[in-house]
């Protein structure tokens, strides 16, 4: 099992990654380039966050019992990182050539980066199922993670822009609920798969989870899941109004809601070795 440092520094990885997707969704043509400059830069932030948090596990893992596995997640990770700074300065230029190879690099680079950080965190055989269920766990959270990011931000820049047509924020409120809705399905079925067909180390984890750990759990799924449904709904009444600073504030909530449920998430990882 990773200790819960090592699980936490994962959130921040994803957070950055998922917000570069989230970026992507919108429409580049109708917002103005500050909001990407704004946006870019806080989730460069984040990302260089993350690469310094768990550049002393690298260090541990490379010197003392060095793995191809991690040389190679290090390698994108700080390819990811590089590649994301090259987006930044790019914007405060007109290369709109290097801006779009630079971004579309941070994607490839982060995601590469991200599937084997899922590869590395699971305990069951090579063969088994759970070869997919991880790096897929550990995208979706990241969607999740970078979507609601987003979309606080882009409601920040309807208070500074207020002609702003409603259709950028639209679009990052349906990535959002894609994404959450993806989420939650696919924690109930990996959940049922691991319990009818999980190989066997990964079943006693789920067992132990749920003896040991059940309120930590529901908990998660409570705060992270089932309270950002219901204030997606209440996001897309403000936004019918439309009353976007309403709406920003209702994605304060559940940024609030979705990053606690998160943190938990990278807690039961550390304890049971789940992407839960």
């Amino acid at each position: 099992m990773r200790s819960f440092s090592n699980s936490f520094v994962i959130f921040f990885y994803q957070v950055a990654l998922g917000g570069l997707f989230a970026v992507a969704a919108t429409p580049f043509h109708e917002l103005d380039r500050a909001f990407y400059k704004s946006t870019g830069a806080v989730l460069f932030g984040i990302a260089l966050l993350s690469l310094w948090g768990k550049s002393q596990f690298y260090w541990q893992a490379v010197t003392t019992h060095f793995a191809i596995a991690t040389g190679a997640e290090l390698f994108f990770h700080a390819a990811f990182v590089i590649c994301f700074a090259v987006y930044i300065v790019s914007l405060w230029t007109e290369r709109q050539y290097l801006r779009a190879r630079s971004f579309s690099s941070a994607i490839l680079t982060g995601l590469a980066g991200l599937i084997l950080t899922g590869l590395n965190s699971y305990t069951a055989p090579v063969y088994s199922l759970e070869i997919l269920i991880y790096p897929i766990a550990f995208f979706l959270s990241a969607l999740l993670l970078g979507s609601v990011t987003v979309g606080m931000l882009i409601g920040h820049w309807y208070l500074i822009d207020t002609g702003q047509s409603i259709d950028p924020f639209l679009r990052i409120y349906k990535f959002f609920v894609a994404a959450l809705l993806l989420q939650s399905g696919f924690l109930m079925l990996s959940a049922l798969w691991i319990y009818l067909a999980g190989a066997t180390s990964t079943l006693a984890s789920l067992k132990m989870l749920w003896a040991k750990h059940s309120t930590l759990l529901v908990t998660r799924i409570a705060v992270g899941q089932a309270a950002p449904l219901l204030l997606s709904w209440m996001i897309w009444r403000t936004l019918l109004i439309p009353h976007t600073m309403a709406a920003t504030g209702l994605f304060y909530i559940a940024l609030l809601g979705v990053f606690v449920g998160e943190i938990l998430g990278r807690q039961i990882l550390s304890l049971s070795s789940l992407p839960f």
